[in-house]
C-alpha cells in the first residue's frame, strides 16, 4: 500500500460536528478519544461512586416518601458534578460547560447521538470502571430505570366552573 493509500485510510478528522452558540462561535464537538472515556470512568469511580453511595443510602431510607428522596438525592449533586463529563467530552472547562444554554447542550448531544453508539460505548466505559477500580455500574437499562421509575399517577379530579357555582349556594343555604 502505498503512502498516499494509507494517509487516506487514517481518519484525521478530530470533531464529530460543531455546534453554533447563541452568542455566533462555533464549538467543536471532539470525538471520544480513549484518553476522555478514562477520564469518565475516573470520574465515575470516583465522584460518581460518592454520589451513588449517598444516593443509595438515601433511597433505602424510609423516613422519606419518594419525591422527599429525589429533592435530597438532587441537592447533594453538585453543578460541576453534572457537567464534568461534557467538559470532559468537549475539552472545556466546567464553568464553560455550565454556561452553555439547553439549546447548546442538546445540540451538543444530537451531534454525539448522530455519531456514536452510545449503548456501546456505556459498556466500554463499564468495562472500564469494573477494571480500574473493581466498581459495578449498571447496565444501561438498569441506569434508565433506576433515574426514570414508573411512579403510579392518581387520576386528576377536575373541577369544572358548573361544578363550583353548584356548590356555592348548597354552602349559602347551609349557613342560613
Amino acid at each position: 500500500m502505498s503512502v498516499e493509500a494509507k494517509l487516506k485510510t487514517l481518519d484525521v478528522e478530530k470533531n464529530l460536528g460543531i455546534v453554533n452558540l447563541s452568542d455566533g462561535e462555533q464549538l467543536p464537538v471532539p470525538k471520544l478519544s480513549m484518553l476522555k472515556i478514562i477520564k469518565i470512568v475516573k470520574f465515575l469511580g470516583v465522584d460518581g461512586a460518592k454520589v451513588y453511595s449517598q444516593a443509595r443510602e438515601v433511597l433505602i431510607d424510609d423516613s422519606y416518601d419518594q419525591i422527599e428522596k429525589y429533592a435530597v438525592i438532587l441537592e447533594s449533586i453538585q453543578e460541576a458534578q453534572v457537567m464534568r463529563i461534557f467538559s470532559i467530552i468537549l475539552d472545556i472547562e466546567d464553568d464553560e460547560a455550565l454556561a452553555l444554554d439547553i439549546n447548546e447542550s442538546l445540540d451538543v448531544l444530537l451531534v454525539l447521538g448522530e455519531n456514536l453508539d452510545f449503548e456501546k460505548t456505556f459498556t466500554q466505559v463499564r468495562q472500564l470502571m469494573k477494571k480500574l477500580f473493581n466498581k459495578e455500574l449498571p447496565d444501561f437499562k438498569e441506569l434508565i430505570d433506576r433515574a426514570f421509575p414508573e411512579v403510579p399517577m392518581e387520576p386528576v379530579k377536575e373541577e369544572t366552573s358548573e361544578a363550583v357555582t353548584e356548590e356555592e349556594p348548597k354552602k349559602e343555604e347551609a349557613s342560613a
